[in-house]
């Protein structure tokens, strides 16, 4: 909880990678149809005449493609971001969430600035020993090229559509007969008998002529694709070669003219109670939260244990385990309700009245307080030097970088030009997404490779490795190879689907076979297959016999007792299962999970409404997309 409450003064935004999680957990619609055909040249689509600014869609087209590219690493190219349809995922975000705004403004649903800064500190990318850091956080926006300004703005759109959802949730309910629904549904036990028509062993019997070859990578040239590459001469200035110690005086006469850096803030160690209310609770809920925060102050100050009282009721998971320690905080990390309560208290005080922040109410005992001062000299010394150092080091490997540059850049022998200057030239063919040695991956990098022209020079480029100048010296567009170079891999391909073309029709031929009454363990032990009993099993509880895969288990699931279920293919082979028994759960079970169920089934009913919600909207709205949709 005390990351969500920590805050900087000034207004911020969303990061990358909560942009991506918000977009990968949302559900995406089929969107109403038809394209502009005029209006603005940078809307990517208007929603009942609201237009999408194109400079959006792009960024988070880009945020798509970069989740995605660290998903399939070397195996993502530009054809797996059109079979994926990033476009289209994208363009389906924008169009739902520009929807539920245009709602949630017609119900007067709004985001302040207090709550919008308080979202942010949650964010840990954005902290530093669990406290926000506003330096780390401007560095990642400078590093993913996101201006501060539009990471607000989305965020507070995210907040606001969050609270559209729960809005639409809210008067959800689930009925006993559902609750009993699910538990027979979850608890209902099968017994099937199984077996398996492995795939490994008839590769032996298969073979893959040249025309077989031939035929099948024509067929599936995208499955032999290789992503666009570039062949790279480069040289790697590392600080670390350059190392020049920081003297005594040089230390002190930083420590002289950054004193501000040295000043420790007053510091409290604090501990809290906290009493949620729900989003949309209303000023019944609202009560009798407050109600409760000022019972749990009332009994602190009256002598009861705070630490014990947190964990019988705060509602903040992070801390109530700890006794609602969060540790220590400074002015100006916190959001103003919270810390205003805590620094006015003294050591070991219990506040008075509760604290309304926008996650409920707190009530906030100060466990310590660090008084503030200067750090002396001898206690900074060590980290002044490293900076020093550091800063030095890096100095010095930007000039030889710069200084070795121009002759690089004209010399018609780039690994010999570089030797001649006392560096170690490398040579690499880098695809997106790829490591380089002594840099490993890096995204700046990665991008003014692949806008580099065949011969081109640059650099010097700050890496995680140091500075590099790289040259380009090959282009190699994404393509498939040429059959002579794959073609062992082709002719692997081609016996794997013969082989389990076959695995097939004999699994296909055992299921009938016991379809017409034939025992399939019998049967299976006849042709020398695995096979087995499953034992009882549920939805909940997986089979005794481990052999049995996740997949064949649902599919017995589906099954009425005695039947036959069709071939089920995996990888290592294909399955035919026979449901044997099913037997009913016992009634007296159900009283155990009944909460845990109704849990369960709440939050499906509730997606389920939220869905359904979504759809009604774009059944009625005007939606136009843009002919321009596709990659930036």
């Amino acid at each position: 909880m005390i990351q969500a409450l920590r805050r900087n003064l000034k207004a911020l935004s969303i990061t990358l990678w909560v942009v991506i999680a918000a977009f990968v957990g949302t559900s995406f619609f089929v969107w109403g149809k038809g394209s502009i055909t005029g209006g603005d040249a940078n809307a990517v689509a208007t929603v009942n005449g609201e237009e999408i600014p194109l400079e959006r869609y792009q960024r988070l087209y880009r945020s798509y493609v970069e989740f995605y590219r660290q998903l399939y690493k070397d195996r993502f190219t530009t054809e797996t971001a059109e079979r994926l349809g990033i476009a289209q995922q994208v363009v389906d975000f924008l169009v739902d969430e520009t929807l539920i705004l245009q709602r949630a403004r017609a119900e007067g649903i709004q985001v302040g600035d207090e709550e919008l800064r308080a979202k942010i500190q949650a964010i840990r990318a954005f902290q530093e020993d669990g406290r926000f850091s506003r330096d780390r956080y401007l560095a990642i926006l400078n590093r993913a090229k996101i201006d501060p300004a539009a990471f607000e703005t989305d965020q507070r759109r995210e907040l606001v559509r969050k609270k559209m959802e729960a809005t639409v949730k809210e008067g959800i309910k689930v009925s006993d007969a559902e609750i009993r629904q699910a538990y027979e549904f979850r608890r209902e036990k099968v017994r099937a008998a199984w077996a398996q028509v492995e795939v490994a062993p008839l590769l032996a019997e298969v073979g893959a002529t040249d025309a077989d070859v031939e035929a099948f990578l024509k067929k599936n040239a995208l499955r032999f694709q290789e992503p666009e590459r570039r062949r790279l001469q480069y040289v790697l200035l590392s600080p670390k070669t350059f190392v020049t110690p920081a003297t005594d005086a040089q230390v002190e006469r930083y420590y002289k003219e950054h004193a501000a850096e040295f000043e420790k803030p007053r510091r409290v160690k604090v501990a809290h109670i906290l009493v949620r209310v729900p989003p949309v609770g209303g000023s019944e809920a609202e009560e009798k939260a407050k109600a409760k925060a000022q019972d749990a102050i009332r009994r602190a100050r009256g002598g009861e244990d705070f630490a014990k009282l947190a964990r019988e009721i705060s509602e903040d998971p992070a801390s109530a385990g700890s006794g609602g320690d969060v540790g220590y905080v400074a002015r100006g990390e916190v959001v103003p309700a919270f810390e205003q309560a805590a620094f006015a208290l003294k050591k070991g005080e219990v506040s008075k009245e509760p604290a309304r922040t926008p996650f409920g109410y707190h009530a906030i005992k100060v466990l310590d307080i660090q008084e503030g001062g200067r750090r002396p000299l001898k206690e900074v010394a060590a980290e002044i030097k490293e900076k020093l150092q550091g800063e030095q080091s890096d100095r010095a490997a930007l000039a030889k970088a710069e200084e070795v540059k121009g002759p690089l850049l004209g010399a018609k022998d780039f690994p010999a030009e570089a030797r001649q200057r006392g560096l170690e030239p490398k040579t690499a063919l880098l695809a997106r997404g790829e490591s380089l040695e002594g840099i490993g991956r890096d995204q700046a990098l990665e991008e003014a490779v692949f806008s580099l022209a065949l011969g081109g020079v640059g650099g010097p480029l700050k890496t995680p490795g140091g500075y590099a100048i790289v040259k380009v010296i090959e282009q190699r567009p994404a393509a498939v190879p040429p059959l002579a170079e794959i073609k062992g891999r082709v002719a692997d391909a081609v016996k794997r689907e013969k082989a389990e073309g076959l695995a097939l029709s004999r699994a296909q031929a055992l299921s009938k076979a016991v379809e017409k009454g034939e025992d399939l363990l019998t049967a299976a032990k006849k042709q020398g297959l695995p096979s087995g009993d499953t034992g009882f099993f549920s939805r909940s509880e997986p089979a005794a016999d481990r052999r049995v895969p996740g997949e064949v288990m649902r599919a017995a699931l589906q099954l009425a007792v005695g039947k036959v279920s069709e071939p089920v293919t995996l990888s290592q082979g294909i399955y035919v299962v026979k449901v044997l028994e099913r037997r009913a759960p016992e009634p007296a079970g159900l009283d155990k999970e009944r909460e845990e169920l109704r849990q369960q089934v709440l939050e499906q009913k509730r997606n389920q409404a939220w869905e359904h919600w979504v759809k009604s909207l774009k059944a009625g709205a005007k939606i136009q997309v843009s002919s321009r949709v596709g990659p930036p």
